[in-house]
């Protein structure tokens, strides 16, 4: 909106004179709205804290001590939950606004130190190892009833991941060194089934009104995770290629609708990109194989459909 249609609604009285004073120097460019960059800086802030938190005890570990380390961590991690919870919402299913400005920042600090408390246990005095799993899985518990109970996208996301974990969706470095993490893996499979599973569970739960605005959350990881277990499968499944190329193209479908539904230019950008992949692969297999003159013409007129896709797409596309 510019000044001059600002000045027209006031002179239709469409709008009143106090709110006309409030919004002609935000049009004019002499207000400029920070709350995104503020935002970056407190993230950042919390995680480098958490992160020279760590060094700091690693680098003084012997004249610090575990034990008071874990204490320290612990008292803080303590401090920080008992903060939240004093100024706690009320649940509701809709979106809240968080109570004092730095209310988020508090609760996303107090989940990153549970993380650094588990790993410190872990790795100084190995009492997780029997039972890694099941401490994932309580991890990924409390993170979700967290993210819930104190409305926190960023926790959900930290919550989706250590659930993911604990089904094995991660890359074993041992697994890599030894060169049997594709041959003797099947974590795709498992990603997709996981992946299809969050979705459809997600859509259920917005369809009755629960946190919606955590959906595009859920899709966007849910639909990453999928679209590359499909693309591993291709290259994995060789022999079954055709299975994977119709699960992408259900998942691009899925995406596409997405994309409309949401006015997501990101969903939009999975769904071609992943359907793209599909095509290749399939072409390559069949027609490519026997007619190799016509990779030229797809490539060129795949960079064109990309190029038409951008240009036609993103300005109508919010996100």
């Amino acid at each position: 909106m510019t000044s001059q249609a600002l000045k027209e609604l006031q002179e239709k009285k469409l709008i009143t004179q106090k709110q006309y004073d409030w919004l002609t120097p935000i049009y004019s460019g002499k207000v400029v709205s920070v709350f995104y960059e503020l935002r970056t800086v407190l993230y950042l802030g919390v995680m480098l804290f958490t992160t020279g938190a760590g060094i700091l005890i690693y680098q003084n570990i012997g004249d610090i001590g575990h034990v008071i380390s874990i204490g320290l961590l612990t008292a803080l991690m303590t401090a920080c939950f008992w903060y939240v919870i004093k100024y706690e919402m009320v649940y509701t299913h809709e979106q809240v606004q968080s109570p004092i400005p730095y209310y988020d920042y508090i609760v996303l600090l107090g989940c990153l130190l549970f993380v650094s408390i588990l790993g410190y246990l872990q790795v100084q005095y190995e009492l997780l190892t029997d039972q890694l799993g099941i401490s994932t899985l309580i991890t990924a518990a409390l993170f979700f009833y967290v993210a819930y109970r104190f409305d926190h996208i960023g926790v959900l996301s930290l919550a989706i991941t250590a659930f993911a974990s604990f089904w094995g969706i991660t890359i074993s470095p041992q697994k890599w060194y030894s060169g049997n993490f594709f041959t003797g893996s099947h974590l795709h499979v498992t990603a997709i089934i996981f992946a299809t599973a969050m979705v459809a569970i997600t859509t259920f739960l917005d369809r009755r009104g629960i946190k919606r605005h955590f959906t595009f959350t859920y899709h966007n990881l849910g639909l990453l995770i999928y679209f590359c277990a499909c693309i591993a499968g291709l290259f994995i499944d060789e022999h079954i290629y055709l299975l994977y190329v119709v699960l992408i193209y259900g998942g691009s479908y899925f995406a596409w609708h997405q994309a409309r539904t949401r006015k997501s230019f990101l969903f939009l950008v999975y769904a071609f990109m992943a359907a793209y992949i599909a095509t290749t692969y399939l072409l390559a297999e069949t027609v490519f194989d026997s007619e190799p003159a016509l990779w030229f013409w797809y490539s060129l007129l795949s960079c064109g459909g990309f190029i038409y896709l951008v240009i036609r797409f993103r300005t109508f596309f919010k996100r």
